[in-house]
């Protein structure tokens, strides 16, 4: 028998084989071997070390705010009947924003009200009755003297029976001049006090109501904007719990999420482009204000109104079209530049346990160098300190 019959034989065996085996394996309910996959190669990069200059650009997403920024809350617990402003509402100084139910309240200020007036009026008429019964005395006093001198002339003139009568008219004129003095005495000093404590009580009722009614209203403090809005009509609100932040638009700010890490870089001295969209190609220099505090007012409110915010100007040459409330922007922040610094991409720089190191490539050894410090960071390129060459190759992870 030829070999090629042979060949072919062993074949067709082996064909049925694996038939049999597939046909059984179908049988049994057993999935077919999945078969193993090449073996690939992947081959490491290598970066090249080399001089030249590099620019520590951040960008930050923020938005333009207004200057100052407010808190307002409720400072009494209870459902809220009205709420007049949403997200980004514009209001007057004095609108009432939010409010829960004061029906009864304002039913019981109105006749406090009342009160009070009555109680003006009363005070305001005896206080006039007071003042003409004091001018009245005084005018009688003053012809009382006048009499008295006048009998006093009656009499240095008279003789005999004449000069009796004169004597008796002297001394009736001097009895009304006392009794005139003792009834300016008690004018003078005829104030009722009962009127003026009830005004006192009907005013303090009137405080009273209108501290309550506060307590349940939240009043515009301002012409300003609603910025954020955690309420709406039938929820129940506890006391100092914040409703609302408002800004004061007449001022505005670039306001971007706090972090530390650049916070901790910025400084007024800092090289800040601004660019107000997508087609703002040339950006507006701007400033960091590292002191600049947006909240204002009362802090009772519980609310996270910390160092939430790194806060920068805005171009003194924007238009004000163009920095409307809540508008986003983007800035582009210099922290460092430098000529003929040590680079390499980040991509070639190990670390383990905090140390950066490289492996450098010397033919068919490979060298592990320590990165000592590591600088100033662009997208594709990383300042670094070490014991490296311009035109040494590193060997990427």
């Amino acid at each position: 028998m030829s070999k090629r019959l042979l060949s072919a034989i062993s074949g067709l065996m082996a064909l049925l084989i694996l038939m049999t085996a597939c046909s059984s394996a179908a049988d049994s309910g057993l999935a077919t071997p999945t078969p193993l996959p090449q073996v690939v190669n992947y081959q490491q990069s290598v970066f090249t070390v080399e001089r030249g200059s590099i620019v520590d650009e951040q960008d930050v997403a923020a938005e333009v705010m207004p200057g100052r920024q407010d808190d307002l809350f409720f400072k009494t617990s209870g459902p809220i009947t009205r709420v007049t402003v949403t997200l980004g509402s514009t209001f007057k100084k004095g609108d009432i924003l939010a409010e829960m139910d004061v029906t009864d309240l304002l039913n019981q200020l109105q006749q406090a009200q009342i009160d009070l007036e009555v109680a003006q009026a009363d005070l305001a008429k005896n206080t006039a009755q007071h003042e003409y019964d004091i001018q009245k005395a005084k005018t009688d006093v003053l012809v009382a003297q006048k009499n008295v001198a006048l009998a006093q002339l009656t009499l240095d003139s008279s003789r005999g029976t004449d000069w009796s009568r004169a004597k008796l008219q002297l001394d009736i004129a001097q009895a009304d001049e006392a009794l005139a003095e003792q009834a300016l005495k008690l004018a003078s000093a005829d104030i009722s006090t009962y009127l003026e404590e009830s005004v006192k009580r009907s005013q303090l009722a009137v405080d009273r109501l209108n501290n309550l009614i506060a307590e349940k209203q939240i009043v515009a403090p301002y012409d300003g904007v609603v910025l954020k809005s955690s309420i709406r009509t039938g929820i129940q609100e506890d006391a100092f719990n914040t409703a609302l932040t408002v800004g004061d638009p007449s001022t505005m700010v670039v306001q971007a999420q706090y972090d530390s890490g650049l916070a901790s870089k910025l400084t007024t001295n800092t090289e800040i482009q601004l660019y107000l969209n997508l087609n703002d190609q040339a950006g507006h220099p701007v400033s960091y204000l590292p002191d600049y505090q947006a909240m204002q007012g009362d802090k009772s409110a519980q609310s996270s109104t910390g160092q939430d915010f790194l806060y920068f100007s805005l171009p003194k040459d924007t238009p004000a079209s163009q920095i409307t409330t809540g508008k986003n922007v983007k800035l582009a922040i210099i922290l460092g530049k430098k000529d003929n610094a040590l680079l390499l991409p980040p991509a070639a720089i190990r670390q383990y346990k905090g140390l950066y190191y490289v492996i450098v490539m010397n033919g068919d050894q490979r060298q592990r160098v320590e990165i000592n410090k590591i600088g100033l960071k662009s997208p594709d390129k990383w300042e670094i300190q070490a014991d490296l060459q311009v035109g040494e190759k590193v060997l990427g992870p």
